[in-house]
């Protein structure tokens, strides 16, 4: 179908005239009858207004089958996704990469990479290039969608960006733009959705506020930029315990699923701050549990399940992107290389913990 056939046809549908037409854009009546005769074309230059006039995306006027076109790039986005679970990452980015040259306007997929990138700046391997091409990606996705969910990625993603490369200020000015916690899409269709759908979204909205609590926790326990702290080690390690004590009442069964990353971080921070305050015997056992969780997530864990307790029994939970290059034994490996734990790493129980953790540590 050509591009005057369609603008014939959703000129129609729209109840507008070619006169109505030709005004709105500024342009004879004669030029539209022109259009729609076939005999020419509309200049690319007002493919937009034709598109808000109608209502319709710049791909109906140019006669593209959307609905093949949404179908190959739910393609690639599963084929990204199975790259993603099996942690290669760079293969992920590549995928999306080529999609976004195949469909180059599809913002779906260029938050897709941009989530990516986000998260590949937390290494330190070409996390310069990475971070700029981040940040050039979410701007132009701000500066042209209109779509308010990937608006909203962008902004997450663009946050943290900014952060990453010390522009502190335009991540405030960004994050003030989104809406508030109680006007969430997770909030209000909690008060929408009835039955086994309500039951499930709840489930769903209550596993995302207790991972932003336990990033809540780790946050406020961290020093500032200019290295204050607002709480005594002691009472960080009092905050700090209050997370795996949360897990053990909302987790019964101690089926941990995605929240075991979250129990080994906890564990290897309060390891942390009983070895600043030279309680060696509490930083080990920490440092156990940490290690138990570890093993526990790299031999089962990892590929997904289901919850299994009262509060998640109606939710799965997949695999998550930390450090794509190393399971959670060989990352655990790496952070007791520090030199905050030098005072016990001499002792039988500390080298018996790096032995284990050895067994199971691993690239991905």
């Amino acid at each position: 179908m050509s591009i005057g056939t369609t603008i014939k046809r959703l000129r129609k549908e729209k109840n507008i005239t070619q006169e109505q037409l030709a005004e709105y854009l500024s342009i004879t009546s004669r030029a539209v009858s022109q259009w729609e005769c076939g005999r020419t074309a509309p200049d690319i230059s007002q493919l937009p207004a034709l598109a808000n006039i109608f209502e319709v995306s710049a791909d109906v006027l140019l006669g593209i089958d959307v609905t093949q076109k949404e179908k190959r790039i739910a393609e690639i986005i599963k084929e990204a996704n199975k790259q993603y679970e099996v942690g290669h990452i760079e293969e992920v980015m590549s995928t999306l990469r080529t999609g976004l040259k195949e469909f180059p306007n599809s913002y779906v997929l260029m938050v897709e990479l941009l989530n990516c990138l986000t998260h590949m700046t937390m290494d330190s391997y070409k996390k310069d290039s990475l971070l700029q091409e981040g940040i050039s990606l979410g701007e132009k996705i701000l500066e042209e969608c209109t779509s308010d969910i990937e608006r909203y990625n962008a902004i997450r993603c663009l946050c943290s960006l900014y952060v990453e490369k010390g522009e502190r200020e335009k991540a405030i000015a960004l994050a003030e733009k989104m809406p508030s916690l109680f006007s969430s899409a997770e909030n209000l269709l909690s008060s929408i959705y009835t039955g086994s759908k309500l039951t499930e979204h709840i489930q769903s909205k209550l596993n995302t506020l207790f991972c932003m609590v336990y990033n809540d926790l780790w946050r406020i326990t961290e020093p500032s930029t200019d290295g204050s702290s607002t709480y005594t080690n002691q009472e960080c390690i009092q905050i700090l315990e209050k997370y795996p004590a949360i897990m053990d009442i909302l987790i019964e069964d101690k089926n941990y699923g995605f929240f075991t990353i979250q129990m080994i971080g906890a564990k290897l921070k309060l390891a942390q701050f009983y070895m600043l305050e030279q309680e060696s015997e509490k930083a080990l056992d920490a440092l156990a549990t940490a290690a138990e969780f570890a093993i526990q997530y790299d031999t089962g864990l990892r590929a997904g399940g289901m919850y299994t307790c009262l509060l998640f029994n109606k939710i799965g939970f997949g695999t998550a992107l930390i450090n794509i290059n190393e399971n959670q034994s060989l990352l655990l490996l790496h952070r007791l290389e520090e030199t905050t734990f030098d005072p016990v790493r001499q002792l039988p129980e500390f080298k018996e913990l790096i032995g284990k953790l050895q067994e199971y540590a691993k690239e991905l």
